[in-house]
């Protein structure tokens, strides 16, 4: 059966199956065709159709905290000249999950970072070596909770007109209803256990890359039964919560979208948690962290360029009303940009290796070839 949609515009039904495989995981399409009350075949047909005519990317979203790593963001801006020798120093440490260079500024970039807990110290050395050996002009590093991922629901779209309304009136008055508590993931803690071993590293890493890829891929991959990867993935992976979540990844907006990481600051918790709430929802926003020790957040946005004016009205609204202390935003680059797995080559014995040392002379080689600017 051919998909026979002439333009590539998500229909109603897409939609619904999108927020199912948010919420059961692409690992239970049998409850996904339960809840809609439709055959597998055609959520499975579906699904299919999404990823190859709407680029569908389905991936884990891994809680860090309990695997020993604690997040960090860092922005950047290059001393002038320098931007491919700062794009290269920020992956001196091998640790990085995400970069993009930035629009906002130039010769600008921000990284997330996933550092082993007792290795901080080392890393904001780290950072703070970048702007010392003159790759970057100013560079600051935020320490954070893990990320909330915020899968795409129906809330904001019209299923009659099969398009998104942008209710940002609604919104503003959303945000006053909301409970006062953070979601567990934004919870500050001072514990980061490890729960996994080199088995359930793989694994992990494995559905990092795709969160339906067969366990007894994986099984192969590691020279092992399928049986003993089973156990792991149920009885460590599952039950020891080390998956936070499953990141349904898509251009669900028609025209053109832009990529941002917003910081909204607020003077008290209450509203900070309010507002992170009303965002758990809402078909702009894909991730939210906490920065650690302050009243801010961090929020992944995606969102039509034609929508951005509506968006910071609201935002001015919002400051006017004192729900809102600031905000400031990056504008991610996405013609360069890149993402990696959890650092698996570094896992050993059930802990991670830190070379720092590696690290710092890493940038001192990088920081001798000012004269040759890799681009």
């Amino acid at each position: 059966m051919k998909d026979q949609r002439t333009q590539k515009r998500l229909d109603s039904l897409d939609i619904k199956i999108l927020e199912a495989l948010g919420i059961h995981g692409p690992r239970n399409i049998s409850d996904i065709a339960r809840e809609l009350n439709m055959p597998q075949q055609t959520i499975n047909l579906r699904i299919r159709q999404l990823k190859s005519h709407f680029s569908l990317r389905l991936r884990v979203s891994i809680y860090h905290t309990f695997i020993g790593l604690k997040k960090a963001f860092v922005f950047a801006r290059a001393t002038p000249g320098h931007g491919g020798l700062l794009w290269e120093a920020m992956q001196a440490d091998g640790y990085w999950l995400y970069l993009t260079a930035r629009y906002d500024a130039p010769e600008s970039y921000y990284g997330i970072y996933g550092i082993p807990i007792g290795h901080t110290d080392e890393f904001q050395q780290f950072v703070k070596e970048i702007k010392e050996l003159g790759i970057a002009q100013s560079i600051d590093l935020y320490w954070s909770t893990c990320i909330e991922t915020v899968n795409l629901s129906d809330n904001w779209y019209n299923h009659q007109s099969e398009g998104w309304v942008f209710e940002w009136s609604k919104w503003i008055k959303d945000i006053e209803r909301q409970e006062t508590s953070l979601p567990k993931t934004l919870i500050e803690t001072a514990n980061y256990p490890q729960e996994a071993d080199e088995i359930d590293i793989i694994i992990l890493k494995e559905l990092q890359k795709n969160a339906d890829c067969k366990l007894s891929n994986i099984a192969r991959l590691l020279n092992l039964s399928p049986q003993k990867v089973e156990y792991h993935f149920q009885n460590h992976v599952i039950s020891k919560d080390l998956i936070e979540g499953y990141m349904v990844l898509i251009p669900h907006f028609e025209g053109i979208s832009d990529t941002y990481c917003f910081m909204f600051m607020f003077n008290d918790e209450n509203n900070m948690a309010k507002f992170a709430r009303s965002l758990e929802n809402k078909p702009f926003v894909r991730g939210i962290s906490k920065i650690f020790g302050e009243n801010t957040l961090l929020v992944n946005v995606y969102l039509p360029r034609k929508e951005f004016t509506g968006l910071t009205d609201s935002l001015s609204e919002l400051i006017r009303n004192g729900l809102v202390k600031s905000y400031d935003y990056a504008i991610e680059n996405t013609t360069r940009r890149k993402g990696q797995t959890i650092s698996f080559e570094f896992f050993k014995d059930r802990s991670w290796i830190y070379d720092h040392e590696g690290h710092m002379k890493k940038l001192l080689e990088i920081a001798t070839n000012t004269n040759k600017d890799p681009k």
